[in-house]
């Protein structure tokens, strides 16, 4: 097994941050992640950690683009090594069709995310968490690409399906009613999208988890300010419903 020196313990910390520290510059990011690669191998979990934290960083700072290529070369690495079916690669294929989505291409990332469907409802059933979550994920790109009513059909059908599950789905559910309420809203279905967010937001209430002391209530600010466009949303289209029935 390969030993951590003190200098790998070192060049570790530089990855522990959720932003990239100030005075770690890009060239000597991918230094260290070259180095990790090296002394650890490339498929050592400290490697994979550091070079997950690199793609991270860049796509916080708006680099989308080095971010898809290095996902792109991380892909390719481990088909070659573990194969396509592997958990891993399933996880790095999966967001590889999130780096395309955030590049503009949205028809690049339907591909992707519905071959790693395919793959997943083959491997694990179609009744699995992880591929009712990918599959959600394809529903928000069909919503985003312009097939919202699409979109609802499925996202609806996996939320009736996950509820069946009762608690153990609970996070899972919780995240497709999110995702429809998206679809909801870009399908023009306010009404549905605004009953569906407060059932969410009583959800959100009931959580047992604190505060974050830096963040604050962030879900439940997010979920509000949903609200309040919604709840807007609504008000305008039963307007001009009223004027058309004068």
């Amino acid at each position: 097994m390969t030993r951590r020196t003190p200098h790998t313990w070192w060049v570790l910390r530089s990855f522990r941050h959720l932003d990239r520290p100030k005075a770690l510059d890009w060239p000597k990011a991918h230094a260290r992640v070259a180095f990790l690669t090296r002394e650890l191998g490339p498929w050592h979990p400290d490697t994979l950690s550091a070079r997950s934290s690199l793609v991270a960083w860049l796509s916080l700072e708006g680099d989308h683009a080095a971010a898809l290529r290095l996902t792109e070369t991380e892909v390719a690495d481990l088909i070659a090594e573990f194969g396509s079916d592997h958990p891993d690669t399933l996880i790095k294929r999966s967001a590889l069709a999130w780096c395309r989505r955030r590049v503009g291409d949205l028809d690049g990332a339907i591909a992707g995310m519905t071959a790693v469907v395919e793959d997943r409802i083959r491997l694990l059933g179609p009744d699995d968490s992880t591929t009712h979550r990918t599959q959600a994920w394809l529903a928000q790109f069909l919503a985003e690409n312009g097939d919202a009513a699409e979109a609802v059909g499925r996202l609806t059908a996996l939320y009736a399906k996950s509820q069946t599950f009762g608690v153990k789905r609970q996070d899972t559910t919780r995240s497709l009613r999110n995702t429809l309420i998206t679809a909801l809203e870009l399908n023009r279905d306010f009404e549905e999208a605004l009953a569906l967010l407060d059932e969410e937001i009583d959800a959100e209430r009931s959580t047992v988890y604190g505060i974050d002391e830096n963040l604050g209530d962030y879900n439940m600010k997010h979920l509000k300010e949903l609200r309040t466009r919604l709840v807007g949303r609504v008000t305008a289209e039963r307007a001009k419903k009223e004027r058309r029935a004068r």
